[in-house]
Formats: structure tokens, sequence, C-alpha cells
């Protein structure tokens, strides 16, 4: 007697075990991908495509000079997007000498959304209210970059997360050549942040 196969029913079962081992293969993945998500990163390529002049003159000192610059925001998660709902502050400075960071310009960039993966460019300038000196015993400029915001993950209960970062920027006064080339990462402050922040110093 020939045996009836059911092949509706096997390929129903088929299905069913197929999803099964799909879903035991990437639960892992996506308890990865939304379960820890990672913070965005930050860098910055400070004086962007600019020619750089920060000698002094004798009697004849700038009072000011623009910085421009390259801010890349990456969020570095491929399946969740990033709200930024506060303002991002950017602050310029130097160390005119070990114990002080002189505050140059700042910068604000509105609030925005970033999708899964984007990366954001901020090509832009700003007018300093003050000439930067070399720091003191060498001859170097250093300057300072400090980003401060907060951003939450696209995911239901999430709070926000702050953000305080910085680099440190190294030019020549001799040359006016950058000690770095290109884009340099965004890292938490160490103990310079600490420092006394005032206004530079007026020009002698």
């Amino acid at each position: 007697m020939a045996c009836s196969v059911n092949y509706g029913t096997l390929i129903a079962c088929f299905f069913v075990i197929s999803l099964s081992l799909g879903l035991v293969v990437l639960m892992p993945v996506l308890v990865a991908l939304f379960a820890s998500p990672s913070s965005p990163s930050f860098s910055v390529n400070l004086f962007h495509n600019q020619t750089l002049n920060l000698t002094r003159a004798n009697g004849n000192s700038p009072t000011n000079f623009a910085i421009h610059f390259d801010l890349k925001l990456k969020n570095e998660n491929k399946a969740i997007g990033l709200h930024y709902p506060d303002q991002i502050n950017i602050t310029f400075s130097y160390f005119p000498n070990v114990s002080t960071l002189a505050i140059l310009a700042d910068y604000k960039l509105d609030s925005f959304y970033q999708g899964n993966g984007k990366t954001k460019r901020v090509r832009d300038m700003v007018e300093t209210n003050g000439f930067p000196t070399v720091l003191e015993g060498t001859n170097m400029i250093v300057f300072r970059v400090d980003l401060v915001g907060s951003f939450r993950y696209k995911k239901v209960g999430t709070k926000r997360h702050k953000v305080e970062l910085g680099c440190l920027v190294g030019v020549d006064s001799t040359t006016s050549n950058k000690m770095q080339k290109g884009f340099i990462g965004m890292v938490k402050p160490g103990l310079d942040s600490k420092l006394k922040r005032k206004p530079p110093p007026d020009p002698p």
C-alpha cells in the first residue's frame, strides 16, 4: 500500500525549523546591537584648508585671527539612531603657560538627529577674540579644542548621556606648521581640563 505524503505539511515544518534556527543565530547579534550600544565618536581637523601665519611682527602684532575647522561626529551604532537634544558647545583655547587656558572663541552647534551608522561633518570658521602666544619656555603654540554636549539613544526609556571631550593641537610658532596632520580624535580631558580659564592676554 503506497504511503501518501503531505508536502504542504513538510514545507510548513521546514519553514518553521529554518525560522527557528535563523532566530537562534541572529539573537546574539541583535542583543549585541541593541543591548550594549556604543557612544558616538568625535574628531576635529583644526585649521582645515587654511594657510596659517601665527608670527608676530614687531610693532604690528595682530589682535585676532580666524580658525577654520572640520568637525566629524560619527554614530558608531549600525542599528540605533542618536538624538543630540541639547546645543553642542565647542571652545577653542590655547596654553600661554602650563597652568592656564586662554579662551579664543566659542562655537555652538544646534540639536539634531543622527541616523544609524551615519557621520555628520561640520566645516566652519570662527573669529577669535585674541591672538595666541607660545607656550612659556617653548617655541610651540598649543591649542585646545573642547566639546560639551549630550546625546540619547533612539530607544524607549533611554536617558541623556553627557559628553565632555577635548584634544590638543600643536603648531610650530616659527614655521606655523601643525605637528599633527588631519583629524585628531577627541577624548575625555585629563588634568588640564581643570586649569583656570581666562580671556587671552593683550598682545605686547
